[in-house]
């Protein structure tokens, strides 16, 4: 009996370490990509071609083979980041607030930051402002910038793409809408729609690892994102709606006007 319960307390005291041999002995890196509103409707095929330089060379940091994963929706890559399904993910900024409460930390970011504009019909009255996905950068950050100027009892209209939005204010179905930087100039060239209110400039979309790496991993992770080359950037930007001309590591960016932002919305 003696014998048996020494043997119970030693194979509990391994316990402890299996995670750990387990996260030594990785032979797969999966990364999930939540595109954002501008690229939700990337085609599988263009998505997997454009994005694998990037998720090879971060697998490549860790000896690892890269897996890959798109995502449609905030809704559903806010699932797989609460059960902690995937070792990493590339997210816009409000998407990256989430994560950190998952047990996920920031490795690395895009160089640019995240910018927007609120357009509107040439001098119309706003009664009704067309946004993007609920909890989409564009959708939490236009929400803060009309109750700052006082805008807010006008009804909201969430739709799920920045081709959407427009299309919605083309059609007269909203005054106004949310768009990102780029977007929004395009629309505004055209001579129908002006800018009415700039969003606050934050961090742009994130490298998210989980903390089953040590900070000695991650560490690995946010130099091999900052090394990428030219080609892997150019192809990378391919699938994101963002302007992306590189990675900087930048575990203390400042989410807090987000967070701010999120919890104005009641999300």
């Amino acid at each position: 009996m003696k014998m048996q319960r020494r043997h119970f307390l030693a194979a509990l005291a391994l316990l402890p370490v299996l995670p750990l041999a387990a996260h030594a002995a990785r032979t797969e890196l999966n990364l999930g990509i939540y595109p954002g509103t501008g690229k939700a409707d990337v085609l599988m095929g263009d998505f997997r071609a454009w994005a694998m330089p990037f998720a090879q060379a971060l697998g490549a940091a860790m000896g690892a083979k890269p897996g890959l994963t798109l995502f449609r929706s905030i809704k559903s890559i806010a699932r797989s980041m609460e059960g902690g399904r995937l070792d990493m993910y590339l997210v816009p900024p409000s998407v990256a607030v989430a994560a950190l409460d998952h047990r996920y930390s920031p490795v690395a970011r895009v160089r640019d930051q995240a910018t927007g504009v609120l357009v509107r019909r040439k001098g119309a009255a706003v009664t009704t402002v067309a946004l993007t996905e609920k909890e989409s950068w564009l959708d939490v950050m236009a929400r803060h910038t009309l109750r700052r100027n006082r805008q807010d009892a006008a009804q909201i209209l969430n739709l799920k793409t920045q081709e959407e939005v427009v299309l919605a204010m083309q059609r007269d179905f909203a005054q106004a809408g949310s768009l990102r930087s780029k977007l929004a100039d395009e629309l505004v060239a055209r001579g129908e729609f002006e800018t009415w209110y700039a969003l606050p400039a934050t961090p742009d979309f994130t490298l998210m690892a989980s903390n089953r790496f040590s900070a000695a991993e991650q560490d690995k992770l946010g130099s091999a994102a900052a090394a990428l080359s030219p080609e892997v950037i150019q192809s990378l930007q391919k699938t994101i709606h963002s302007k992306v001309t590189g990675f900087v590591i930048d575990k203390q960016a400042d989410y807090q006007l987000i967070k701010q932002a999120i919890r104005e919305a009641g999300y």
